[in-house]
């Protein structure tokens, strides 16, 4: 069986599961276990629109009674995520023309499924990300901040809490909605400074692809 599983999938898959467990461990009214594992088990079939029956008898929750279940289903799962397709550092150069002598991303970052690429550059002190949308690659280069707070940021892709050197205020240049030739405009957002991490916590790619496509103005 071929992979099928969005790597944001399983991470929201991972986490309903974990809420599962909660109830496992702290509820002792079995009608209230079951609702609850009636109510995840929709969660995870709803993120799929079609499934073979093979992939039904592999995402199913049913048989799912303790810590010790919920840990052997997702190591289970695991061999059937996918993430997003390799790219080429050629790949990576055309996307960021502006970007002279560019620091590539690291030779393992591509090892493992994730769903967005991300790297810093600390001789100029950027962070890039690079994402598919409608299968054509985007990417957009963001200027981290040079101060060291302690405030807590709070990441926009994962939700992740974490001081400025977890989590830090980046700001893309892009180009402004104004017709005037040569306008640009600056946004920032909150963002993991570790791709990986974040990678594997964010449930959703749904915010990422809004600040792509108002970063590099798609409709």
């Amino acid at each position: 069986m071929d992979t099928f599983i969005k790597k944001e999938h399983y991470n929201f898959i991972k986490k309903c599961l974990s809420d599962l467990n909660t109830t496992f461990k702290c509820c002792t009214d079995k009608n209230i276990v079951e609702t609850c594992k009636l109510s995840t088990r929709d969660q995870i079939f709803n993120l799929f629109e079609a499934l073979t029956e093979e992939q039904i008898t592999l995402i199913d929750i049913n048989t799912l009674q303790t810590a010790l279940d919920i840990d052997s289903y997702t190591k289970k799962l695991d061999g059937y995520v996918y993430g997003m397709a390799p790219i080429t550092n050629a790949q990576i150069s055309k996307l960021f023309k502006k970007e002279h002598k560019i620091k590539m991303p690291d030779s393992d970052a591509q090892d493992t499924p994730h769903v967005y690429l991300s790297w810093i550059d600390e001789s100029i002190r950027k962070l890039f990300i690079v994402y598919p949308i409608n299968d054509k690659l985007v990417g957009m280069a963001c200027r981290l901040p040079n101060s060291n707070s302690k405030n807590k940021h709070i990441c926009t892709l994962c939700h992740y809490v974490g001081d400025e050197t977890e989590v830090a205020c980046v700001s893309p240049v892009c180009k402004a909605t104004s017709s005037d030739a040569g306008a640009y405009r600056s946004i920032s957002f909150d963002v993991c400074l570790d791709s990986k991490k974040c990678n594997d916590r964010i449930t959703s790619a749904e915010k990422l692809e809004n600040l792509l496509k108002d970063v590099c103005q798609i409709k």
